[in-house]
């Protein structure tokens, strides 16, 4: 089974799906349509996306909720929540419950101070996603993971995903702030990594070599099993191209085919699909 673990969705803007300013005061140029992906979806013999809520919608999940009931068998669901707001358990609860959501995606990546991450008051919201059995996506830089670990260690059931190789700054190279995503999911079985948005780190063209010792890092650090890749949906313009999938598949010579198979599907599966 091929799942691409991340991909956003949104409108325009027009009605009943608008956009605000819960988290973007910035406005997509092209739309990203659910109708474009399934069509993107069959065209790279992609079985299954996850959907991450969109910034541009901030935390009105309604389009990605309307996604989910329209393609249920080829879409999953990641909420877009505040976490600091205390009504946040109960509505991540009610969206899984009205509209099979399967997690939350904590975003970090915009606070100077992100020590809310491991505050006492978190626990409600942990306990929930333990309780439902649904992982976080985390979308922070990792210079940011030290603030995450105690609620690793407070919540092992619990698994979170980083996003994006946790943005590495490529001037700093292997052993700067990236080491301490490294070691975090060296020691903690409940972290995995996304090697996505490839494209987007890498300074050089295709195969955008620069950002492979990363991925092999992340690799010889947690193994294939808790790595998850995406295509990188929605291109502009729309070539129909899986660039995240095709680096994996054809430019990293590391990864046996076995390999592979955990970071296009496997890996997401056994996180998002439930039997």
């Amino acid at each position: 089974m091929r799942i691409d673990s991340h991909v956003h969705v949104w409108t325009m803007g027009e009605p009943p799906w608008p956009h605000n300013d819960d988290m973007s005061s910035t406005r997509p140029d092209y739309p990203g349509l659910v109708e474009d992906l399934i069509r993107f979806m069959d065209l790279n013999r992609i079985d299954r996306t996850v959907l991450i809520q969109c910034m541009y919608h901030g935390y009105d999940n309604s389009y990605m909720a309307d996604c989910l009931k329209r393609y249920p068998e080829r879409l999953h669901g990641v909420a877009l929540l505040d976490p600091k707001k205390p009504d946040t358990p109960t509505e991540l609860e009610r969206l899984h419950r009205e509209h099979g959501v399967q997690g939350m995606r904590l975003y970090p990546i915009i606070d100077k101070d992100a020590s809310w991450l491991s505050d006492e008051g978190q626990n409600a919201l942990w306990a929930t996603a333990e309780r439902l059995n649904v992982p976080f996506t985390w979308f922070g830089r990792c210079h940011q993971i030290p603030l995450l670990e105690p609620m690793l260690e407070r919540f092992p059931s619990v698994n979170v995903i980083v996003d994006h190789l946790g943005e590495p700054i490529l001037d700093q190279g292997l052993d700067g702030d990236f080491r301490l995503l490294l070691d975090a999911g060296a020691r903690h079985q409940n972290l995995y990594i996304k090697a996505t948005r490839i494209d987007g780190l890498s300074t050089q063209p295709w195969p955008h070599a620069d950002i492979h010792p990363y991925i092999k890092a992340v690799y010889e650090a947690v193994g294939p099993e808790r790595m998850l890749g995406c295509t990188g949906f929605p291109e502009n313009p729309q070539r129909g191209e899986a660039v995240g999938f095709r680096v994996v598949e054809e430019a990293l010579d590391f990864l046996s085919a076995d390999d592979q198979a955990w970071l296009l599907g496997k890996t997401a599966a056994a996180l998002y699909v439930k039997e």
